[in-house]
């Protein structure tokens, strides 16, 4: 029947929007999470080199321990940084650093000045690019929770809609034709099935349930 099939659609179209709408959900979250989570990783690598260095830099100013060893650990550092470029202003920094850091351990108060500011510079991109990652995640976040409002919307309105098809097309003319048996059945034959608008199916099942009754009554009336 043309109608079952399309009450079959209408249904099976409900269940695919939320199927849409769940698993548009999951997706979101799946591409946000680990995204966030290897730029915070390799933003923090960077930040935690950033700090080794200064550290390097403080203690052998201060003239604690083996100068040697601070600059051993300095470039352990550097070169933990250089591995870990992820952002495009970083490589010009991580120049600077690699060619002043030298005379910082030779006493030069001019390379300390600029090796300090670079590893500084280098650790403000960092967290400035943490920062804009943490923003991008939000409006991601607030994009994915709109379009699954949408999604909520659009099949709540499919439901309704629905609903409404279903009550005009099919249960109104089901209570149209418990009427008229119960009716026929309490003596008033002459009552019929009808109804306006009626789909294709339908109309063909209040003939033959009419044509049912007068035969009823036709034979009623001849055994009288």
């Amino acid at each position: 029947m043309r109608l079952a099939r399309g009450f079959s659609f209408g249904a099976w179209l409900i269940v695919a929007i939320n199927l849409l709408m769940a698993f548009g959900a999951i997706g979101i979250f799946m591409r946000m999470t680990p995204a966030i989570a290897e730029i915070i990783s390799n933003n923090e690598r960077s930040l935690k080199a950033c700090e080794e260095m200064l550290t390097a830099i403080a203690l052998s100013a201060s003239g604690n321990g083996n100068i040697a060893e601070h600059r051993e650990h300095f470039k352990i550092a550097l070169d933990r940084a250089l591995k870990n470029v992820t952002e495009e202003e970083e490589p010009a920094v991580i120049k600077v650093i690699s060619q002043n850091f030298e005379g910082v351990f030779s006493g030069e108060k001019r390379a300390v000045m600029f090796t300090t500011n670079a590893i500084l510079e280098l650790s403000r991109i960092n967290r400035d690019a943490m920062a804009s990652a943490d923003k991008k995640a939000q409006q991601l976040g607030g994009g994915g929770a709109w379009g699954i409002v949408f999604m909520a919307i659009f099949s709540f309105i499919t439901g309704i809609l629905f609903i409404q098809q279903l009550t005009r097309k099919l249960l109104i003319p089901l209570e149209e034709i418990k009427t008229v048996l119960l009716e026929h059945q309490s003596g008033e034959t002459r009552r019929r099935c009808a109804g306006a608008n009626l789909p294709t199916d339908i109309r063909g099942i209040f003939g033959i349930i009419n044509r049912l009754l007068d035969r009823t009554g036709h034979d009623f009336s001849s055994n009288q």
